[in-house]
């Protein structure tokens, strides 16, 4: 669905994962999409460090 991705990673052994639903509008003008990857970059850098 437009708007919403679920995100799930989780190191090899388990012993650290991450779940979450972040939800965003993209407009038209301008575009939402290249600062939504990049808050989704630095959620998964937070939690698994890089």
């Amino acid at each position: 669905m437009a708007g919403h991705a679920a995100l799930m990673y989780g190191t090899p052994g388990g012993g650290r994962t991450l779940t979450a639903a972040p939800n965003h509008v993209d407009d038209a003008a301008p575009s939402m999409g290249a600062a939504f990857q990049q808050a989704t970059q630095r959620l998964v850098s937070e939690v698994f460090g890089g």
